[in-house]
């Protein structure tokens, strides 16, 4: 059997007052989460700091494995930039 379950977040804005802003159903079967529905802004925001921390992990390589590291004004200047 499949159980919704519905979280809703609140924030303050500028009035003072609260508003809803984000919406989030987790969907459970025998009560195990099987699936989850988010605001699209909060998929986003997940996507950016997943894309974030690929770039981080990717810079991290290859700086271990480049055994010669260039500045970045050393390269504009081999460039004459």
């Amino acid at each position: 059997m499949v159980h919704p379950v519905v979280c809703l977040q609140l924030e303050s804005n500028p009035k003072g007052t609260l508003s809803l802003w984000r919406y989030t159903q987790i969907i459970k079967e025998d009560n195990r989460p099987v699936a989850v529905i988010i605001d699209y802004k909060e998929y986003m925001r997940l996507m950016e700091i997943e894309e974030d921390k690929a770039d981080y992990y990717s810079a991290i390589k290859v700086k271990q494995e480049n055994k010669k590291w260039t500045g970045h004004n050393d390269l504009k200047a081999s460039f004459s930039l």
